[in-house]
């Protein structure tokens, strides 16, 4: 359950400032050392690059708090583990203990020379049997027989060697419930883990998170596609009505010069009438050299206005090459 830890920083600057202001404010955070995250910047002017900004921070934050759930759990787990060594620790001196003073007991038993197959070291034996059946957790049982022959030998007394030896068994009674409530405290712990363990598989933390991150990502994804269609169709539309314009501008232009040159055809015809009379008039005069000098003022009014009508024609061909 180890996952590595992620971080990632995430800008926020004030949306409505002037150029200016802006300027200000960056000069100032450089002065004062303090950093500006340019990729905050992009995604207020960029929906798509704030879409999957708020994505990963979204998904981020999901695998954040389940890591750190998988962190409790781990924690858990090895505080038990813990506690368990500890317990051991203290079970075993207390067995340790318990050890030592059955070893003492023994010791004291050869001291008295009391034979270990004598009715004395029976009668002890049955009065230990008393004093286990009384500890906690105890599975000794008493029968009837027994408590009967118990109350006999307390009736007649113990002798010196039996009292001596239980004195010293009672030294056993704390040893006795330290080891005990290890045992309980070991027992717990133990069936905790185990059903930790078990309880794992059908609810990985890490794994439940990864799958909501995704659909987060993939939930962003479609958005973020259709918002990229929207632009698409908007950058079409608007390229069909700049060349709705440009045709409109053309047709315009084409007009204008269908009229220029249906001007500079009228003009034409208008220099070729002209050329008609010049010629008529160079005939007459022919005929009549009194009136010459007016002939020749008329040929020459005439030539003028006929070279107006061949630049204007010039004019009209650049026009249509264009």
């Amino acid at each position: 359950m180890k996952v590595e830890n992620t971080s990632f920083y995430i800008g926020q600057s004030v949306m409505g400032t002037s150029n200016r202001e802006q300027g200000s404010k960056i000069g100032q955070s450089k002065s004062s050392g303090l950093s500006i995250n340019g990729s905050a910047f992009a995604a207020q002017n960029d929906p798509i690059a704030a879409k999957r900004e708020e994505a990963k921070k979204k998904a981020m934050k999901i695998i954040g708090d389940a890591f750190a759930n998988d962190r409790k759990i781990d924690d858990d787990l090895n505080a038990r583990s813990e506690n368990i060594r500890k317990l051991k620790g203290v079970q075993n001196d207390a067995r340790k203990a318990v050890s030592e003073i059955e070893a003492d007991r023994a010791a004291l038993r050869d001291t008295y020379g009391v034979d270990a197959n004598s009715d004395e070291e029976k009668e002890l034996k049955l009065l230990e049997k008393e004093f286990r059946a009384r500890q906690k957790g105890s599975d000794v049982q008493l029968f009837k027989e027994d408590m009967e022959e118990i109350a006999k030998i307390k009736s007649r007394g113990l002798t010196e060697y039996q009292s001596r030896s239980m004195e010293m068994l009672e030294y056993e009674k704390p040893y006795l419930d330290k080891a005990y409530e290890a045992g309980q405290g070991i027992e717990e712990e133990n069936l905790t883990i185990a059903a930790i363990k078990r309880e794992l598989p059908k609810n990985t933390t890490m794994i439940k998170a990864q799958k909501s991150a995704d659909k987060i990502e993939q939930a962003a994804s479609k958005e973020i596609m259709g918002m990229l269609v929207d632009e698409a169709k908007e950058h079409i539309d608007s390229e069909a009505e700049e060349n709705e314009e440009k045709a409109k501008e053309k047709k315009e232009k084409e007009e204008e010069l269908q009229e220029k040159i249906d001007a500079a055809r009228e003009r034409r015809k208008e220099g070729e009438e002209l050329t008609e009379d010049i010629v008529e008039s160079a005939q007459d005069l022919t005929v009549a050299t009194s009136n010459i000098n007016d002939a020749q003022k008329d040929i020459k009014d005439m030539m003028n206005k006929l070279a107006l009508v061949e630049e204007d024609m010039k004019g009209a061909a650049v026009d249509q090459k264009s």
